[in-house]
């Protein structure tokens, strides 16, 4: 069977709605292009009426089952009585719970509230931030939490967020009924999603969580009080933040620098470069096939100033000046940048999965397999 070359998405949210609000665009994209989603809600009871708006919600998402940890809600004893509050549980007993899910479900990215809180500081937020990042660490640890599974390390993990420059319309809307606005720094965000695409879908599984359309202070009942404009715009864009998932690749420091080598930061990079040619091209009317077509031959642009760069290095052309190798080793890493962003502007976060599912095909075609010695 050939593996899939499309990431798995694992979202721990603090409440049931929150998984919508933060992620509900993403979550919506991976699951319609046939990757696995799921969900882990930390607090309110699987017997509450809640419990039954998130099922509804994630049905609508494509992210499976409700798996709800049951605490109770930091602001809302009602919502899992008897039971502790998540922000008076053991830390250890709660990331033990993350780590089995983690394990069991081996998603290639993992999603989380960012440290400030989520717009509104909700304490059940950052808690669930803290405990996420924990387990995410200790899951790929043999030694931690041995009767969670087999380790597991996921690619990636990335926390939602709203930057400052972000906020715009959602900010005064909820400084109107007294919340106060947690935004990260704009420098921090590392991706920002167009999920206009599934608005629909995202405010429908909103809207699932009838409890919180139907109260004063929530947002989903702050959202569907407003034109379809305005919403579709607050709702059309997620922003992340990726965070490390283990050791920084590279060779041991002799000292503490602030130099790293980080593959990630190549991918949000060739990210924000696509973002940016794409929003000009549609500013132009392009379609996106059109813009591909226009990407795809920008890359042969680069493929023939390489040849050039080529002929310059051996003086092949009295008719030109000669150059030198590092300027073929310049057009070359154009090209490969120019691949890199055509490949992003064609499947946008699946890009990296779909590279490295590509290479270990041809790897296995033309590579023996590891240990035997051999050359092809």
């Amino acid at each position: 069977m050939t593996p899939s070359p499309l990431p798995s998405l694992l979202m721990v949210a603090a409440h049931p709605d929150d998984e919508v609000l933060l992620a509900g665009g993403v979550l919506a994209q991976y699951a319609a292009a046939g990757a696995a989603t799921a969900v882990v809600t930390a607090t309110w009871a699987a017997e509450s009426r809640r419990a039954v708006e998130l099922a509804e919600a994630l049905t609508i998402l494509g992210a499976g089952k409700p798996r709800m940890l049951g605490y109770a809600d930091a602001r809302n004893p009602r919502s899992a009585p008897g039971r502790v509050r998540l922000c008076d549980a053991p830390l250890d007993k709660v990331v033990a719970r993350l780590v089995g899910h983690v394990r069991e479900l081996r998603p290639t990215i993992v999603i989380t509230h960012d440290q400030y809180g989520q717009l509104t500081g909700h304490a059940d937020h950052i808690h669930t931030h803290r405990a996420t990042l924990l387990a995410v660490h200790a899951a790929a640890l043999p030694h931690l939490y041995p009767e969670a599974g087999e380790p597991w390390r996921p690619d990636a993990l990335y926390v939602a967020t709203h930057p400052a420059s972000g906020v715009s319309e959602l900010g005064p809307l909820l400084e109107r009924v007294g919340k106060t606005v947690h935004s990260a720094p704009d420098e921090q965000v590392t991706a920002r999603i167009d999920v206009s695409d599934v608005v629909a879908t995202k405010w429908s599984a909103i809207c699932a969580h009838r409890s919180q359309v139907e109260g004063r202070r929530a947002l989903p009942a702050l959202l569907s009080g407003l034109t379809d404009e305005v919403r579709h715009r607050i709702l059309a864009t997620e922003w992340y933040t990726r965070l490390d998932t283990g050791p920084v690749p590279g060779p041991v420091q002799d000292s503490l620098t602030s130099g790293r080598r980080d593959v990630s930061g190549l991918w949000d990079t060739i990210g924000r470069l696509g973002d940016m040619f794409t929003r000009r091209d549609t500013a132009r009317g392009l379609s996106p096939e059109l813009q591909w077509t226009v990407q795809v031959l920008k890359l042969t642009e680069e493929v023939g100033e390489s040849a050039q760069a080529i002929i310059g290095a051996w003086g092949a052309n009295p008719r030109k000046e000669q150059g030198t190798w590092s300027d073929v080793q310049e057009e070359v890493a154009d090209t490969a940048i120019t691949s890199l962003v055509s490949l992003y502007r064609m499947l946008g976060d699946q890009a990296p999965g779909f590279l490295t599912h590509v290479l270990a095909q041809k790897s296995a075609r033309f590579l023996p397999p590891t240990g035997t010695g051999s050359t092809p």
